[in-house]
C-alpha cells in the first residue's frame, strides 16, 4: 500500500518544479535520473509536512464538524466503501487519499508562498525578481556573468563569434528558460558597430556603424550562445585611446626600421 504513495510524491515534486519560479528557472540543469530524484526530494518534502499537518488536525480538531455533522475521515471512508465495495483495505485507502490530497494542497501552498515572496521583493526593492534569480543562476559562469552585466547595467560588450564575426553592442534580452535549456541560450543585442577578426593576425577590423543608420526600426541581432567564443567589456573612450597608442607604436616601429636601413 505504501508503494501507491510513489505516484503522488513524484507528481507533487513535478508541480513544485514546474510552477514555482525559483525551481523552474533551474529546471534545465536537471536531466534524466537527476530530474527524477529532484522531483522525488521535493515530493518527500511535501509528504513530510502533510503528515505533520494531518497528525496535528487529527489530534487537536474534533472528529466531526458539529455545524454540519460531517466527519472528514468518516465521510471519505464512506465514499471509498461505495466506490470499492467488499474491500478489506478501505481504511488504508482512505488515509492514502487524505495524505495525497494534503500533499498536493501543501505543494500549491508552497508555490503560492514562493511566488508571493518574489512579487513582494519586487515591490519593496523595486527590482524584477527574475533579474535576481538570473543573477544567482548565471553567477557561476564568467561568460554568462559578462552578458548579464551588460543586460542589467546597459553596458556595451565586445562579442566574438566562432566565424570571426565581431559585434559591439548592448545585451537587451537573454530569453526565457524552458525545461531543457537555460535563459541565455539565445541573446539579443542592440549593436553599435560590427566587423571581423583578421584571419592572419586576429586583429579586429570594424566595418559597420549601426548608430549612423537613419531608420525608424530598432536594429537587433539575435545570437546563439554556442557560437560565442569570447565576451569582454567595451568602452569607446578606452578604444579611442588604444587606437591612438597603436598609431604611435606604428610610427615608432617605422622610425626604427628606417634607422636600421
Amino acid at each position: 500500500m505504501l508503494a501507491l504513495l510513489l505516484l503522488p510524491i513524484l507528481t507533487c515534486g513535478y508541480v513544485v518544479c514546474y510552477f514555482s519560479i525559483p525551481h523552474y528557472y533551474k529546471l534545465h540543469r536537471y536531466e534524466g535520473q537527476q530530474l527524477y530524484l529532484k522531483c522525488a526530494w521535493l515530493g518527500l518534502n511535501c509528504l513530510f509536512w502533510s503528515l505533520i499537518i494531518i497528525a496535528t488536525l487529527y489530534t487537536f480538531l474534533p472528529s466531526e464538524i458539529l455545524v454540519i455533522s460531517i466527519g472528514i475521515f468518516s465521510f471519505t471512508l464512506s465514499l471509498i466503501e461505495k466506490m470499492i465495495p467488499n474491500s478489506t483495505s478501505t481504511h488504508e485507502l482512505t488515509w492514502l487519499f487524505l495524505v495525497s490530497l494534503s500533499m498536493h494542497l501543501f505543494a500549491y501552498f508552497k508555490i503560492s508562498i514562493s511566488n508571493w515572496a518574489l512579487n513582494r521583493f519586487q515591490r519593496t526593492k523595486g527590482i524584477d525578481p527574475k533579474i535576481k534569480l538570473m543573477s544567482d543562476i548565471l553567477s557561476d559562469s564568467p561568460l554568462d556573468s559578462e552578458l548579464f552585466h551588460s543586460y542589467i547595467n546597459e553596458k556595451s560588450v565586445l562579442i566574438a563569434l566562432a566565424n570571426r564575426k565581431v559585434y559591439v553592442g548592448q545585451v537587451v534580452s537573454m530569453g526565457e528558460p524552458n525545461e531543457t535549456e537555460g535563459m541565455d541560450q539565445e541573446i539579443s543585442i542592440l549593436p553599435h558597430i560590427s566587423g571581423y577578426r583578421d584571419k592572419n593576425n586576429l586583429t579586429v577590423n570594424f566595418t559597420t556603424q549601426y548608430q549612423s543608420v537613419d531608420t525608424q526600426v530598432e536594429i537587433k541581432v539575435t545570437l546563439r550562445q554556442e557560437l560565442i567564443e569570447s565576451v569582454s567589456r567595451f568602452d569607446f573612450e578606452v578604444y579611442q585611446q588604444f587606437l591612438e597608442r597603436k598609431k604611435e607604436f606604428s610610427k615608432r616601429e617605422k622610425r626604427i626600421a628606417f634607422k636600421k636601413r
